[in-house]
């Protein structure tokens, strides 16, 4: 229930009018805590998930893909472009960038 919330509540948020910014990308995912295959596997589905695999993935990856995201909220992962929803989505999943796009392969 509190993880149903929380997607609520970070992904129902309007788009702030000034974007946070991304931690850089050789910082976005730390590959000793993340294991590489998982990763890699957890971006091509993202990516996929628009119906186009062209290294963007157009659906927030925080709201489980099932809302469109943004440019305007993006983060650059091992090469590929993930646009999410809002700011507090972008902020709440750069916290953890790594675990957050295994979240994807549940």
């Amino acid at each position: 229930m509190m993880i149903i919330l929380a997607f609520v509540f970070a992904c129902g948020g309007q788009p702030a009018s000034n974007a946070v910014e991304a931690p850089p990308a050789k910082k976005t995912a730390e590959a000793s805590t993340v294991d590489r295959v998982k990763l890699a596997e957890a971006l091509k589905i993202a990516d996929a998930a628009d119906g186009i695999e062209d290294k963007v993935a157009q659906k927030c990856a925080g709201c489980a893909l099932s809302m469109d995201g943004s440019p305007d909220h993006s983060i650059l992962v091992d090469g590929v472009t993930l646009n999410l929803c809002s700011a507090m989505c972008k902020k709440h999943f750069s916290a953890d960038v790594g675990g957050n796009v295994l979240k994807v392969l549940q």
